[in-house]
């Protein structure tokens, strides 16, 4: 499945996370923690809207075991240097909180990483970024 996030539209991050989340529910069994994966959803979301200037595309497959869920978008690349040691070589996410705790942001990547079973992150070649997430969902 696919859908495009507008970058003007802050109201479609609800509407478009029920839309996944219906999906997501009709394939997963009953043991999934669906309220997990929908936080993993809602991070996703926000971000793409929040760090970027463009439309952001929105794909799921579920082709295995567990779902992946990828957000790309035309914004800057993800900048890998400025968050030294959350990324590692092959683009995958080291979770770790921000160093001042009370700050306002920086725990978005921090849930995903700790509820998601895979994060990856990577530039796309068109320029913009690519955050993939592998579901902690069973069929």
């Amino acid at each position: 499945m696919k859908w495009a996030l507008e970058p003007a539209d802050p109201a479609a991050i609800p509407r478009l996370r029920r839309q996944i989340m219906r999906s997501l529910s009709r394939r997963s069994g009953a043991e999934s923690d669906l309220d997990a994966s929908e936080l993993v959803v809602a991070e996703l979301l926000s971000n793409a809207l929040s760090h970027t200037t463009g439309r952001a595309w929105i794909s799921l497959r579920w082709e295995g075991t567990h779902p992946l869920l990828s957000v790309a978008d035309l914004g800057p690349e993800f900048p890998i240097a400025s968050y030294p040691g959350l990324i590692d070589a092959d683009g995958s996410l080291l979770p770790r909180l921000p160093d001042d705790l009370l700050a306002e942001g920086g725990r978005g990547l921090y849930l995903i990483a700790h509820l998601a079973l895979d994060v990856a992150v990577a530039p796309r070649t068109t320029g913009g970024s690519v955050v993939s997430v592998i579901l902690d969902l069973r069929r």
